[in-house]
């Protein structure tokens, strides 16, 4: 008898309604954004993802610049390791992705739903690969758990095969989550769109009526005579003919026709209020980056006074979000892998090789060189060692005591 048997086996004795032997099935952690019928939840993040253009933006450009900033592995004494298990693994996670394309969708799953489930193997069938890690499809796996004890994933695969996976066998990432039970095994992080759900729905109908007024905008105006007597067909075909020959043609850009005969003009096109729908789009696009903490000067919005110098826009965007996800997940995945290599060794991001985080340091060193020398030695002798060697783009140093 399997452990897996072994365990509903025990449960089938269980005096509980929930567990009795009429429902041998585990329970399992449902989604707690779908309770009550609601329409959010880890679907609804992923699909926002696919169809809502704001939302792809925001976290396409977080998640691939996370991603592709350099990483390197160093031992407990801050010293860059060139040769071990575990950067080998990070540097080649899977046969099917590069260390950017892993790291990438990493950050996607994390940031759409607040979660992040990394899967690693041992794979005996390939002697040249010690092992692998993956991201699993957040929306499907479910956490089995029985009174309160985490016991197993289930996996449901691309072809429909479910696989069950040990809890050791996968690092759960998650975001900070303070509104949902955690009586249970197991805790969920919440998803960034869950607080801005409304948003994403106001722009995808923002979206669909712009599309609207386009796709059937047609004729935006016409001109008719103020007289009672109606234009015969052959008197309006031919005021056509001669009205689209003399204002077509960039020779007649800005210029002023003048007419003979007494006309109106009746506005068929947008209105001010259509307008006004479209120019919402970008309010919705502030609101969104506002939730992932970026500036939305990064994405055109340059009518944002908050952030009119873009390079200010790139250092806040580093420091307050590219930098802090990088060293979120960095440092779960090190833990995760150390635990599996038995090593100290563990991740980081390698500064000196970032220009967002070079262009930063910089600012600050110039700002160093331009204060009076006895307060520029003040404020140093106040730094860390690892400040100071932050200024300069050196890696920190783990063993430093001051």
């Amino acid at each position: 008898m399997g452990w897996i048997d072994k365990i509903k086996n025990s449960f089938s004795t269980a005096k509980s309604a929930v567990y009795s032997v009429s429902n041998l099935d585990f329970q399992e952690m449902k989604d707690f954004f779908d309770f009550g019928g609601s329409k959010k939840g880890t679907k609804a993040f992923l699909n926002s993802f696919k169809k809502n253009p704001l939302v792809y933006m925001v976290v396409n450009k977080v998640s691939q610049t996370t991603a592709a900033m350099p990483r390197v592995v160093l031992n407990e004494r801050g010293e860059e390791v060139v040769k071990s298990d575990l950067r080998d693994l990070i540097e080649n996670p899977n046969p099917s992705q590069s260390q950017i394309e892993f790291n990438e969708e990493v950050n996607e799953s994390l940031l759409l739903t607040g979660n992040a489930f990394i899967l690693y193997q041992d794979d005996p069938d390939l002697p040249s690969v010690k092992s692998n890690i993956t991201v699993l499809k957040p929306d499907m796996i479910k956490p089995k758990y029985n009174r309160g004890v985490m016991l197993f994933y289930e996996y449901t695969d691309e072809f429909g095969a479910i696989i069950n996976y040990t809890f050791d066998d996968i690092l759960h990432i998650r975001t900070s989550n303070i509104v949902t039970n955690e009586r249970n095994g197991f805790k969920k992080g919440l998803s960034p769109l869950e607080a801005g759900w409304i948003i994403v729905e106001s722009s995808d109908q923002k979206f669909e009526a712009e599309a609207s007024i386009f796709k059937n905008r047609g004729i935006i105006g016409i001109v008719t005579t103020k007289g009672d007597t109606p234009m015969l067909a052959e008197d309006r075909e031919e005021m056509q003919k001669q009205f689209d020959s003399e204002i077509s043609g960039a020779s007649r850009f800005n210029k002023i026709k003048v007419s003979s005969t007494e006309l109106n003009y009746l506005q068929t096109g947008m209105s001010p209020t259509d307008l006004k729908l479209i120019e919402g789009i970008i309010s919705s696009l502030r609101l969104i980056c506002g939730l992932y903490g970026m500036p939305s000067v990064l994405f055109n919005d340059t009518a944002n006074s908050s952030f009119n110098n873009y390079s200010t826009a790139v250092s806040v965007s580093y420091s307050d979000v590219y930098v802090p996800l990088a060293r979120k997940i960095d440092d779960k995945l090190s833990s995760f892998l150390s635990a599996k290599f038995q090593t100290t060794e563990f991740i980081r991001v390698d500064s000196s090789k970032v220009e967002g985080i070079k262009t930063n340091t910089n600012e600050v060193a110039q700002s160093l060189n331009d204060l009076p020398p006895l307060l520029a030695t003040a404020i140093i002798s106040d730094m860390t060692q690892n400040e100071r060697r932050d200024i300069i783009g050196l890696p920190p140093n783990n063993t430093e005591t001051l």
